[in-house]
Protein backbone atom coordinates (compact mmCIF):
# COMPACT_ATOMS: atom_id res chain seq x y z
CA UNK A 1 0.00 0.00 0.00
CA UNK A 2 1.26 3.45 -0.72
CA UNK A 3 -0.33 6.70 -0.29
CA UNK A 4 1.04 10.73 -0.19
CA UNK A 5 0.30 12.95 2.02
CA UNK A 6 -2.55 12.15 4.51
CA UNK A 7 -2.74 8.60 2.15
CA UNK A 8 1.24 7.87 3.65
CA UNK A 9 -0.47 8.32 7.12
CA UNK A 10 -3.38 6.38 6.15
CA UNK A 11 -1.02 3.58 4.55
CA UNK A 12 1.72 3.53 7.13
CA UNK A 13 -1.37 3.44 10.19
CA UNK A 14 -3.49 0.57 7.78
CA UNK A 15 0.03 -1.53 7.74
CA UNK A 16 0.04 -1.47 11.55
CA UNK A 17 -3.60 -2.26 11.87
CA UNK A 18 -4.01 -4.76 9.14
CA UNK A 19 -1.78 -8.21 8.85
CA UNK A 20 -2.55 -8.45 5.18
CA UNK A 21 -0.50 -5.27 4.13
CA UNK A 22 3.25 -6.90 3.72
CA UNK A 23 4.72 -3.52 2.86
CA UNK A 24 3.52 0.24 2.61
CA UNK A 25 5.30 3.33 1.44
CA UNK A 26 4.65 6.69 3.10
CA UNK A 27 5.49 9.69 0.71
CA UNK A 28 5.61 12.29 3.18
CA UNK A 29 2.41 11.54 5.64
CA UNK A 30 2.59 12.54 9.28
CA UNK A 31 2.61 9.79 11.59
CA UNK A 32 1.57 11.84 14.59
CA UNK A 33 -2.02 14.02 15.36
CA UNK A 34 -1.72 17.16 15.29
CA UNK A 35 -1.05 19.00 18.28
CA UNK A 36 -3.71 20.01 20.26
CA UNK A 37 -2.78 23.30 21.11
CA UNK A 38 0.38 25.90 19.74
CA UNK A 39 3.51 24.34 21.10
CA UNK A 40 2.68 21.15 22.01
CA UNK A 41 3.07 17.70 20.76
CA UNK A 42 0.91 15.73 18.53
CA UNK A 43 -0.01 12.14 19.99
CA UNK A 44 1.73 9.20 18.10
CA UNK A 45 0.23 7.16 16.01
CA UNK A 46 0.12 3.12 17.00
CA UNK A 47 2.61 2.28 14.11
CA UNK A 48 4.81 4.94 15.00
CA UNK A 49 4.32 4.52 18.71
CA UNK A 50 5.14 0.47 18.74
CA UNK A 51 6.23 0.59 14.89
CA UNK A 52 5.90 -2.72 12.88
CA UNK A 53 7.86 -5.68 11.65
CA UNK A 54 7.04 -5.34 8.10
CA UNK A 55 8.89 -3.08 5.38
CA UNK A 56 7.99 0.85 5.45
CA UNK A 57 9.42 3.32 3.03
CA UNK A 58 8.93 6.79 4.60
CA UNK A 59 10.28 9.17 1.27
CA UNK A 60 10.28 12.50 1.54
CA UNK A 61 11.96 16.23 0.49
CA UNK A 62 14.27 18.45 1.68
CA UNK A 63 12.03 21.49 0.82
CA UNK A 64 9.06 20.30 3.27
CA UNK A 65 6.94 23.29 4.74
CA UNK A 66 6.42 20.95 7.54
CA UNK A 67 9.51 19.20 7.49
CA UNK A 68 11.03 19.95 11.18
CA UNK A 69 7.21 18.60 12.51
CA UNK A 70 7.12 15.88 10.24
CA UNK A 71 10.47 14.01 11.93
CA UNK A 72 9.47 13.75 14.97
CA UNK A 73 7.22 10.83 14.28
CA UNK A 74 9.67 9.67 11.41
CA UNK A 75 12.27 9.47 14.03
CA UNK A 76 10.45 7.56 16.41
CA UNK A 77 9.51 5.01 13.70
CA UNK A 78 12.83 4.75 12.87
CA UNK A 79 13.64 4.44 16.44
CA UNK A 80 12.08 1.01 16.62
CA UNK A 81 15.08 -1.92 17.00
CA UNK A 82 13.61 -4.68 15.08
CA UNK A 83 11.68 -2.46 12.40
CA UNK A 84 12.29 -2.58 8.97
CA UNK A 85 11.40 1.19 8.43
CA UNK A 86 13.64 2.66 6.14
CA UNK A 87 13.89 6.80 5.03
CA UNK A 88 14.97 7.94 1.79
CA UNK A 89 14.76 12.00 0.33
CA UNK A 90 14.35 14.05 -2.49
CA UNK A 91 16.72 16.95 -2.24
CA UNK A 92 15.65 20.11 -4.88
CA UNK A 93 11.98 19.29 -4.05
CA UNK A 94 9.28 19.83 -2.02
CA UNK A 95 5.69 18.09 -1.09
CA UNK A 96 3.90 18.72 -4.33
CA UNK A 97 6.91 16.92 -6.48
CA UNK A 98 4.66 13.47 -5.15
CA UNK A 99 1.94 14.55 -7.08
CA UNK A 100 0.67 15.26 -10.92
CA UNK A 101 1.87 19.03 -10.26
CA UNK A 102 5.83 17.47 -10.84
CA UNK A 103 5.27 17.04 -14.12
CA UNK A 104 2.73 20.00 -14.69
CA UNK A 105 4.78 22.83 -12.51
CA UNK A 106 8.45 23.11 -14.15
CA UNK A 107 6.04 23.89 -17.80
CA UNK A 108 3.85 27.09 -16.71
CA UNK A 109 6.57 29.69 -15.60
CA UNK A 110 7.55 29.37 -19.55
CA UNK A 111 4.17 29.75 -20.38
CA UNK A 112 3.41 33.00 -18.05
CA UNK A 113 1.25 31.16 -15.67
CA UNK A 114 3.21 30.62 -13.08
CA UNK A 115 6.35 32.50 -11.13
CA UNK A 116 9.63 30.54 -10.99
CA UNK A 117 9.12 31.26 -7.23
CA UNK A 118 5.41 29.48 -6.90
CA UNK A 119 7.43 26.77 -9.07
CA UNK A 120 9.43 26.48 -6.65
CA UNK A 121 7.40 26.14 -3.62
CA UNK A 122 5.15 24.08 -4.94
CA UNK A 123 7.20 21.23 -6.38
CA UNK A 124 11.26 22.50 -5.83
CA UNK A 125 13.68 23.38 -7.99
CA UNK A 126 14.40 19.52 -8.87
CA UNK A 127 13.57 19.30 -12.82
CA UNK A 128 10.77 16.68 -13.49
CA UNK A 129 13.53 14.83 -16.17
CA UNK A 130 14.99 14.23 -12.39
CA UNK A 131 12.03 13.84 -10.04
CA UNK A 132 10.13 11.37 -12.06
CA UNK A 133 12.33 8.78 -12.37
CA UNK A 134 14.25 8.96 -8.88
CA UNK A 135 10.65 8.62 -7.40
CA UNK A 136 9.66 6.02 -9.75
CA UNK A 137 12.85 4.18 -8.78
CA UNK A 138 12.64 4.42 -5.18
CA UNK A 139 9.30 3.23 -5.47
CA UNK A 140 10.11 0.18 -7.77
CA UNK A 141 12.87 -0.78 -6.21
CA UNK A 142 11.30 -1.03 -2.39
CA UNK A 143 8.11 -3.05 -4.10
CA UNK A 144 10.15 -5.67 -5.86
CA UNK A 145 12.15 -6.04 -3.26
CA UNK A 146 9.27 -6.92 -0.89
CA UNK A 147 6.40 -7.65 -2.40
CA UNK A 148 6.19 -11.20 -4.21
CA UNK A 149 5.52 -11.43 -7.72
CA UNK A 150 2.31 -12.76 -9.15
Amino acid sequence: MYGHSAGGTTAAEAMYEDRRIVAAVNLEGFLDHPPEAPGRKGKLYPVARYGVDRPLLLLGTDGFRYRQELERSWSAMLAHPHGRTRRHQLDQATHGVFTDYATIAPQLPSAGLMTADNRNKLVGAIDPAVSIPLLRGYVHSFVARHLPAH
